[in-house]
């Protein structure tokens, strides 16, 4: 690893660090500060990232006995589905992370997919996948806030985002904008984490599992399904369906089992509990001997409070990573 990105970690941990208390402006430019920080986050993130879930950062509803990797197939091919995606289509993929579920749509439907994305390596990291899967004709990845994308109005066909909206301090201004870049009658789902209903904002366990997420997440605001809903019909759409599909997952493979060490493979390890801590500790060894830059611990322990709490707030039920709402721009 060059001396760069030695230095470039350690300064994105220091921005990171700042997160929780962004300076005051307005609603757009404070929307820019704040990518700008979610950006770092992902900077410290992704190596881990990668290592543990490979291309596609989300979490799926699943099956028993199935496989992480099938669980994701089937929740991208779903969502293709219930877009009626289409051969020819011009589909925009709102914080594509690095292009997983790009390619796996875009497979799937023949549509073209555009991936917008705030972090330049994992822009470059979809780049690259995009060219392995021979897609280049029909996917392409940009560099943009999805608070002001860099589009025009009523440029995509449909539109859909995995887990994406919640690292956003303004969720109407991503809705609006979201609204902006479809044509009439074209239509979005929105798979997103949100606070469920049997979230107790008077009740202190809760309000710290969901501090924790936020904070170790990089989601500044966690909204709860109403407030959700409300931003959507707030930006002008009309919302056909909304589903909390965590809560449809079968019982005996909760969306969280794969931070608590349920999969039973090698390739799960890493998601673990114990590969977790494993992780921690021959990362610090790692920095101490200089091998990895400074701030790379400290990264591995960002995720490791933010996995906990994970599995907390599904275990009490307080929270949701798949809150899917499936929604139209009236014609």
């Amino acid at each position: 690893m060059s001396m760069a990105s030695r230095s470039d970690l350690s300064a994105a941990l220091d921005d990171y660090r700042g997160l929780r208390n962004p300076p005051a402006s307005s609603s757009r430019d404070g929307a820019r500060s704040h990518s700008a920080l979610v950006s770092r986050y992902y900077d410290i993130v992704t190596p881990f990232y990668e290592y543990a879930w490979g291309n596609s950062f989300h979490f799926s509803p699943r099956r028993a006995g199935e496989r992480l990797a099938d669980a994701h197939r089937r929740h991208e091919e779903g969502v293709a589905r219930l877009l009626d995606l289409r051969p020819g289509m011009r589909v925009v993929d709102v914080g594509c992370g690095v292009g997983g579920p790009l390619v796996t749509i875009a497979r799937a439907s023949g549509a073209t997919v555009t991936g917008l994305n705030i972090n330049a390596r994992q822009i470059a990291i979809g780049e690259r996948l995009v060219r392995k899967a021979g897609l280049e004709g029909t996917c392409r990845l940009v560099l943009g806030d999805f608070t002001d994308a860099p589009f025009d109005p009523g440029q995509f066909e449909a539109a859909y985002s995995f887990e994406a909206i919640c690292h956003t301090e303004d969720t109407d201004l991503a809705f609006r904008e979201l609204f902006r870049l479809l044509r009439p009658g074209g239509e979005v789902a929105i798979v997103d984490w949100c606070l469920t209903g049997r979230f107790d904002a008077t009740d202190a366990t809760h309000r710290d599992v969901r501090d924790r997420i936020e904070i170790g997440n990089a989601t500044p605001d966690l909204q709860t399904l109403e407030e959700q809903l409300a931003a959507v019909r707030s930006a002008g759409f009309e919302v056909l369906s909304s589903t909390d599909q965590a809560a449809r997952s079968d019982p005996r493979a909760p969306w969280y089992g794969p931070l608590q060490g349920r999969d039973r493979s090698l390739s799960s390890l890493a998601r673990s509990p114990a590969g977790r801590r494993f992780t921690a500790a021959f990362t610090r060894a790692l920095e101490r001997c200089r091998i990895l830059p400074k701030g790379s611990a400290a990264a591995a322990e960002i995720l490791n409070v933010a996995a906990d709490a994970l599995v907390e707030g599904g275990e009490l039920g307080i929270f949701t990573p798949s809150f899917l709402v499936h929604a139209r721009k009236p014609a």
